[in-house]
């Protein structure tokens, strides 16, 4: 092989590596950092910047003309919760119900998890 074909193939790996949309064909932003920020120090700060991906993850999507990965939806919606923005929430759950019916027990589980901390409080 001559030093342009390896170029070549240099340039394609370095833009296929620091390229943000995956294999599967999903956006996915600065979702692990902010994620393992948010689990690292759990705090107000770090929620709302994982919150601030998510929504840039399915608005960078939809402009991308991508489906919203699985899950972030849903997990938008639970952040949602954590504010009692319960209108937003359940919109958002909705949606990853359409998107992704078979996470419909999951999302059960889930709302009623938040439902009975809610009448907890």
């Amino acid at each position: 092989m001559n030093t342009k074909h390896i170029a070549v193939i240099v340039f394609c790996l370095l833009f296929i590596g620091c390229s943000s949309v995956s294999l599967g064909g999903y956006y996915w932003g600065k979702y692990s950092y902010t994620y393992h920020d948010l689990l690292k120090e759990p705090s107000s700060n770090t929620r709302a910047a994982h919150e601030e991906t998510l929504r840039d993850i399915i608005e960078k999507s939809k402009e991308k003309d991508l489906r919203v990965p699985p899950g972030v939806h849903a997990e938008l919606a639970y952040l949602l919760s954590f504010r009692d923005a319960n209108e937003e929430a359940l919109g958002h759950f909705e949606i990853e119900r359409k998107l992704y019916p078979e996470s419909q027990r999951f999302l059960e589980r889930l709302l009623s998890t938040q439902t009975n901390k809610r009448d907890v409080k």
